[in-house]
């Protein structure tokens, strides 16, 4: 249920009870088979019969963790937000007062949308019964309820947050308790994304919203002073309430102007009407630190700030005795220091990032500037924790930008035709061979312990990357997928690494004419082709394009540096060397017959992925 948010403050919150029980685990999909309202998706007729009910990874057989009908519908939602996306790039039907480019435009929005999904997260609590505080009674998860399902654009920015499923696990866990009341009591997950319910509000014909209930249209509007209606068209008449970060008086802020300095545009920065105090988005972030610290020192053994909570490896939540020490380290807190007010705490620090950074590190390092534990480790983790607080907002990570991170994807899956409406009613055999391909790839994560393994674009996954070892990662997964699976890991026409192409070094297997020594021609028998895994790849031109090498999440830069360049121009002069290699194998006939696919595809004029320059942590 609903409750409404309390008025600003900088009174301190309590932070959510937890455990660090093994029990606990990721957020996950809801499965599809689960009972659900009328309005939840109905996807084809027999699309799951083909896939077994388990599947063998690591030598154990373990519940089939997703089914072609969860793809369908997940593909439902992914073309509803290109044809949004579409449609804030390409409005005409409303004149806007101040012009802007198509992806200025759409980045707008998006920071418009990330404020509607907050104003919606912090004041849900979720399905289940209430006390008289307003807090729910009842620790089992549950889904929405028919009047509680979000505009598109929420739910849009909301299934980004989940794929970044340990900091969506651990912000709800410190911040957005609610949340966590949301998913399926069917799965052992803490809180899991309610797919079926989600993709159940847009019409899979034309990929738009179901027109909303009025109930549905006012529950949404009471509980976050939002129109439910996505913001597509912004104006300059258009405000929002900010906080000043200094003296915490409210600001009227225009979401745009002609000067482009609107609270949603890049170059935002305001002087408060108050007390004249000049802020932008960092010192918004730098606020939210300090508001942080104070917690801390309130009640050290509940709160903790950004990136303590849930481990990194295991996804759980660790002990809250290392919590608690790694943040007192941090920020520099000893026993029995009374809290201080942001403000105050802004004015000894200073408001900007490199500030609250410096103060930190004096904190890790210690007084005789000697690191706690290694400074490579330590420095890495200060960084991560710092990461949270270059933004605004109650979240961890750059909503907004993380949605254009996963837009890449999603223009990749509506050029496959995966999110034409019927594309998938008669081929079930494109998303079976998905789903058992993702479980293959379980299986290669299971048993390469410590090793990154990168996606293709089925499966795929969301995560920031530095390109060069994503590429290094990519040629090491095709090997180690080649090994254990007897076949490519992808035909797209990017090429693995030469010893994965099946060029042998003996006479020849092909039908090609090959010379003898005394110069006259002979003919090799022409082998058939023999496909010995169906059910993960295969040689048509349309799955071999859905083997391509996942690489969005990489974010490119504007000027890349020398370094950057000199990592693509590296992979461009070994991609060359492979497809040299391979091409002198299949005109000499000792190149095997996945080979020949891939030096077919190779020369189609296929764009090679990991060659765009790239800069690990830009937002």
């Amino acid at each position: 249920m609903a409750t409404a948010l309390p008025a600003y403050t900088v009174t301190i919150a309590e932070a959510p009870t937890y455990s660090a029980e093994a029990s606990d685990a990721l957020p996950a999909y809801e499965n599809s088979t689960a009972s659900a309202p009328s309005s939840t998706f109905v996807p084809s007729a027999g699309i799951d019969e083909k896939v077994p009910n388990h599947f063998k990874i690591n030598g154990q057989y373990v519940k089939t963790q997703v089914k072609p009908s969860d793809l369908q519908s997940h593909l439902t939602l992914l073309g509803a937000f290109h044809r949004l996306r579409e449609e804030v790039r390409t409005i005409n039907h409303v004149k806007a007062d101040i012009p802007m480019k198509p992806d200025d435009r759409y980045a707008v929005f998006l920071q418009r949308a990330v404020y509607r999904f907050e104003q919606w997260a912090v004041r849900m609590m979720g399905p289940g019964e209430e006390g008289e505080d307003g807090t729910p009674t009842s620790d089992q998860p549950g889904r929405l309820g028919e009047t509680e399902v979000p505009p598109l654009d929420v739910i849009m920015v909301w299934h980004t947050y989940m794929l970044n499923p340990r900091t969506y696990y651990e912000d709800c866990l410190r911040k957005l308790p609610g949340l966590l009341k949301i998913g399926s009591v069917a799965r052992l997950s803490p809180s899991s994304f309610p797919l079926m319910q989600l993709a159940g509000s847009v019409d899979q014909e034309t990929l738009l919203p179901h027109p909303p209930s009025g109930s549905r249209v006012a529950a949404f509007t009471s509980l976050t002073g939002q129109s439910f209606e996505p913001p597509t068209n912004t104006t300059s008449e258009e405000t929002v309430t900010v906080f000043c970060p200094s003296c915490s008086q409210p600001i009227l802020i225009p979401w745009i102007t002609y000067k482009g300095d609107g609270y949603a545009q890049r170059g935002f920065t305001c002087a408060c009407s108050h007390c004249q105090f000049e802020f932008n988005r960092e010192t918004l972030g730098v606020r939210k630190f300090f508001e942080d610290m104070e917690y801390c020192m309130h009640d050290p053994d509940r709160n903790f700030i950004a990136n303590t909570v849930v481990d990194y490896q295991c996804g759980v939540p660790v002990d809250p005795v290392f919590s608690k020490g790694l943040s007192w380290n941090v920020l520099s807190i000893r026993e029995g220091l009374d809290p201080i007010r942001p403000e105050v705490l802004a004015q000894k620090i200073g408001w900007t990032l490199k500030s609250v950074e410096e103060y930190c590190r004096k904190g890790v390092l210690g007084k005789r500037n000697k690191p706690v534990i290694d400074t490579p480790r330590q420095a890495a983790r200060l960084n991560i924790i710092l990461a949270a607080y270059r933004h605004p907002g109650p979240f961890s990570m750059d909503l907004a930008s993380a949605v254009i991170r996963q837009m890449t994807f999603v223009e990749k899956m509506v050029n496959l035709g995966f999110t034409k409406p019927g594309r998938l009613e008669e081929d079930s055999e494109t998303l079976t061979r998905c789903v058992v391909r993702y479980h293959h790839f379980l299986d290669l994560m299971a048993v390469s312990p410590g090793n990154y393994v990168v996606p293709t674009l089925v499966p795929d996954h969301d995560d920031k990357v530095n390109q060069g070892a994503l590429s290094d990662a990519y040629d090491k997964t095709a090997e180690a997928w080649k090994s254990r699976f007897g076949v490519p890991y992808s035909i797209c026409g990017c090429l693995p690494p030469v010893k994965t192409m099946d060029i042998c070094s003996g006479p020849s297997t092909s039908g090609l004419p090959l010379l003898s020594k005394k110069g006259r021609s002979k003919v090799a028998l022409e082998t058939p082709f023999e496909n010995t895994r169906p059910d993960l790849i295969s040689p048509s031109d349309g799955v071999a394009d859905q083997t391509h090498p996942s690489d969005h999440h990489a974010v490119a830069i504007l000027n890349p540096g020398e370094r950057n360049m000199a990592q693509a121009q590296v992979r461009r002069q070994e991609l060359a060397k492979r497809a040299k290699e391979l091409e002198k194998g299949v005109d000499k006939g000792k190149a095997g017959q996945w080979s020949k696919v891939m030096q077919k595809r190779a020369a189609a004029d296929h764009t090679p992925s990991f060659l765009c320059p790239v800069q690990y942590g830009v937002s």
